[in-house]
């Protein structure tokens, strides 16, 4: 396989599980100090893979906007920051530029 092809089939992955991070992180914005564990960790992974592949890849400028994203997402999963609409509307924003990136 060609790394054109990793690097397309890397994009198409990245973008569907982009499309669940950001249902989850409006469940996320919803719940508030109430975290619900399971779902934060989900959307820690989602964007952690992304981060992986992308450093695989040779794509930083991906992997450090997915590596700024997991660093606030592991401030909530260990309960130092609260989810509130501010930070997962950032959260949001840069998923959006997330997915501009990979369809480019």
């Amino acid at each position: 396989m060609s790394n054109e092809e990793l690097i397309g089939d890397f994009a198409t992955e990245s973008l569907e599980a982009l499309a669940d991070v950001e249902n989850d992180l409006l469940s996320i914005e919803q719940s508030g100090a109430g975290i619900d564990s399971e779902l934060i960790n989900r959307v820690f992974r989602g964007i952690h893979s992304i981060k992986g592949a992308s450093g695989f890849l040779g794509l930083k400028s991906i992997g450090s906007l997915a590596h700024e994203m997991e660093s606030v997402l592991n401030l909530i999963r260990n309960r130092e920051l609260v989810p509130t609409s501010a930070i997962v509307e950032s959260l949001l924003k840069s998923s959006d530029v997330l997915a501009d990136l990979l369809r480019h």
